[in-house]
């Protein structure tokens, strides 16, 4: 309250004052003084005064129309969902509550404030008029929508934002501290906290492994409520990518739900065949019993889930060289031979070399006579030379030199395995380029104990003891091991998928305490930084050795193995040499696991649901590739709205090159609806011929996520409310809103000044206060 005009309220309060005291005079002769009637006549006087300082009350209210009132109605094909007992879906319900005759709220509203429309699904958008709701969007970005209308009004005086949805969101909620910072909300639950009758996939993950003899495994989490005791029919196939779709099933299942709301998980595995990028579907669907009609599901769209699966290259080369031939690469190389992704090379020394003398072999043969009967009569041999022998080369000329003496030779290969070969057999640049091979082309290496391994085969003195996971010493090989030696995981192995043969615990420790006692080893010395031991040899006085030691190294990964004799594991019976012949597979896939390729496509896809793709080319030698040009194509492989729907090439195009990094290219792809997708890339040098190709796969599943859930989501609404000042109103309450916004302060007001004399309850007090005093004047005889 405050006092505007000039009157000097000391002079106001002197004559308020002696006016009171004459009234206190006029009753102090009289022996009927009444301390009532001169309160009243006080009362009376003090009010008249104050009427003369002319006060007034100060108040702020919202300047009208100029305080922005957002409001967003969420416009995703989850408004589409019906509730039990509703005639209209929740769309048209709000809908009608924004448009029809409900809507005399927003009139209300409008009066005061500016009212802003906007619609929600995967982005914000400005409407002029509710009817261009059309609820057919992918996803519900709540929080995308609360920060894309913030940012466009940040300048603006914003005082509320309406948000008019289920509360079922698709991205990731705000946190506390970037909730405090948006105007008070008022989300409008949309919907009812009925069951609503639905079968849905809710999670479905596929994993490509390395190991094992099923390397593609899925795990799938199927939910059923509202619809009673139903079974389930389960189909997981493989969709070709061809212009005419053809899809192969790989199983069918019937779950049996018992009750009326419950989850069930499905875990599947099988091989798969061929590498690439692999594409998989996964459908649920009510099944049927002969005279019974199928209960109606509130939506179909959440019973599917497309899958991508990279299953990386074809094949995969690994190159085997050992100082002899031994039982360890017969057990090897018949293993692999059953893997259709990988292909060993053999590398073997039948003969080391020897002092050159003239040897008399049969008449007329001038050749090696150890060739004799291999078809190589015609390869003069020197004997100062080592006599390899090549075995599963690809052709004529693959390692027709020996070892490879060139990065562009040995980067062809994706592991190498040294078996039982002394450093001396390798130049010093081979074995520089076995290093590079690690560090640079990121190809896996693993050693294999033997009498002319590590140590023992010099190692420690060359350029290979960098990349050895521990550190290799001249006195570590005068260790007596002629010993037998139990081998046994360590906990690091156990965890190692690669390291175990079963899948049960307790089967996997009968498995090896069923194993041979190993003699071949080598003794290795102080593990290095970062390496990680996965096995161990005990000996019979309880001393343990390290006997599987893994690093990485640079780009690639090195394993040393001490154990030199492995191959009497495979000697015991049929099942031991099926486990052995698993593990090199095992061991194998882990060495060419994620290493480098020359040619590589990537795509990333943001949380907005943008697509990037990203191409790097390498030359032979692994370094970046220059004055090149990558093409890219993308193909829709399959819709995830429509199954009809067969393969199409959406765009061929150059990929834009990366600026300060050679070799490498990117792409931005426009906005992509639900599907799956395939890319390839064809790097080109000047004159257009291909130098390499690289292809990717991914999935676009936003209507997962939008159906994940049919109830509303009344917590993350109120958490909403709650940070921000505002409160959740149900969609019958939605008249309630305009009083709710009014009740809060607003960024744009104006300041009011109302005189407290113009209120006709101050009259009527000050004329109560003095009639009073003269009723009882008269009464008493004294008016």
């Amino acid at each position: 309250m405050i006092f505007p005009n000039n009157t000097p309220w000391i002079l106001v309060a002197i004559l308020a004052a002696a006016l009171i005291f004459l009234s206190w005079r006029s009753w102090r002769g009289s022996s009927q003084r009444s301390a009532a009637a001169i309160a009243l006549r006080s009362a009376g006087i003090l009010l008249l005064a104050l009427a003369l300082l002319n006060p007034q009350r100060v108040f702020e209210r919202p300047i009208q129309g100029q305080n922005i009132i957002a409001l967003l109605a969420d416009d995703s094909l989850g408004m589409r969902i019906k509730d039990p007992g509703e005639l209209l879906d929740r769309g048209e319900r709000m809908r009608q509550a924004l448009h029809g005759r409900s809507s005399g709220w927003l009139t209300d509203l409008e009066e005061d404030y500016q009212v802003r429309s906007y619609r929600f699904s995967k982005s914000l958008q400005r409407i002029s008029s509710y009817d261009s709701l059309a609820f057919e969007g992918q996803s519900s970005k709540i929080s995308s929508a609360l920060s894309s209308v913030q940012q466009r009004l940040d300048e603006r005086p914003l005082a509320a934002i309406a948000l008019l949805t289920d509360g079922n969101a698709t991205d990731q909620p705000l946190s506390d501290s970037q909730l405090a910072e948006l105007p008070p909300i008022f989300p409008v639950l949309i919907g009812e906290a009925t069951s609503v009758p639905d079968l849905s996939i809710q999670r479905a993950e596929l994993n490509v492994s390395a190991f094992g003899d099923a390397p593609l495994s899925l795990e799938a989490k199927f939910r059923l409520q509202g619809l009673g005791p139903s079974k389930v029919k389960t189909t997981l196939s493989q969709i070709t990518p061809t212009t005419m779709r053809r899809d192969l099933p790989i199983e069918e299942r019937t779950l049996t739900f018992e009750d009326e709301q419950q989850e069930m998980i499905q875990r599947s595995q099988w091989q798969g065949s061929g590498g690439g990028m692999q594409f998989f579907e996964l459908r649920a669907e009510l099944a049927t019993e002969d005279g019974l009609a199928t209960p109606s599901e509130a939506t179909l769209t959440n019973n599917r889930r497309l899958l991508v699966a990279d299953r990386g290259k074809d094949r995969y080369r690994l190159l085997y060289v050992t100082g002899r031939p031994n039982w360890e690469y017969k057990f090897m190389n018949r293993a692999l031979s059953e893997d259709p992704q990988l292909e060993m090379v053999g590398l073997l020394r039948v003969a080391s070399k020897e002092p050159q003398f003239e040897f008399k072999g049969r008449a007329g043969e001038n050749s090696n006579s150890l060739y004799r009967g291999f078809g190589r009569e015609d390869e003069n041999e020197r004997y100062d030379e080592a006599v390899l022998i090549r075995m599963n080369t690809r052709d004529k000329d693959e390692l027709f030199g020996g070892f490879p003496n060139t990065a562009q030779e040995l980067f062809e290969y994706d592991a190498l395995l040294l078996d039982d070969i002394e450093a001396d057999f390798f130049t010093f640049n081979q074995l520089a380029l076995i290093r590079d091979f690690v560090r640079q082309r990121g190809g896996g290496l693993m050693m294999l104990g033997g009498v002319n391994s590590y140590e023992d085969g010099g190692y420690h003195d060359s350029p290979l003891a960098q990349l050895l996971p521990y550190y290799p010493t001249p006195s570590a090989s005068d260790e007596t091991t002629d010993r037998q030696v139990a081998w046994d995981l360590t906990r690091d192995g156990w965890v190692e998928p690669w390291m175990r043969i079963h899948d049960l615990e307790t089967v996997e420790q009968q498995r090896i305490s069923q194993m041979p006692l190993l003699r071949v080893y080598n003794v290795f010395g102080k593990p290095k930084p970062g390496s990680r031991q996965l096995a161990v040899l005990e000996e019979a006085d309880g001393m343990e050795r390290p006997a599987l030691l893994v690093r990485n190294f640079g780009s690639g990964r090195v394993a040393s193995l001490a154990v030199g004799d492995l191959w009497r594991w495979g000697m015991q019976d049929a099942a031991s040499q099926a486990d052995l012949a698993q593990f090199w597979r095992q061991v194998s896939r882990w060495l060419v696991k994620d290493n480098l390729s020359r040619f590589s496509l990537s795509a990333t896809v943001s949380e907005s649901g943008e697509t990037s793709l990203r191409a790097r080319a390498l030359d032979p030698e692994f370094l970046p590739l220059r004055s090149s040009r990558a093409l890219a194509t993308v193909t829709r492989i399959a819709s995830a709205s429509d199954r009809s729907q067969t393969s199409e090439t959406l765009l061929q195009v150059d990929m834009a090159t990366v600026s300060d990094s050679p070799g490498q290219f990117t792409l931005d792809l426009p906005a992509l609806e639900d599907g799956i997708y395939h890319a390839s890339v064809e790097v080109l040098d000047g004159s257009g011929a291909i130098l390499g190709e690289a292809e990717t796969g991914w999935a676009l599943d936003a209507l997962s996520a939008e159906f994940a859930s049919l109830s509303p989501n009344r917590n993350y609404l109120e958490r909403i409310a709650r940070a921000t000042g505002g409160e959740v109103l149900e969609l019958s309450e939605l008249p309630e809103l305009g009083a709710q916004i009014r009740s809060q302060p607003a960024p744009a007001t104006e300041t009011l000044l109302k005189p407290i004399w113009h209120n006709n309850l101050f009259y009527l007090a000050a004329l109560a206060a003095f009639l009073g005093e003269w009723l009882m004047r008269r009464k008493r005889g004294l008016a």
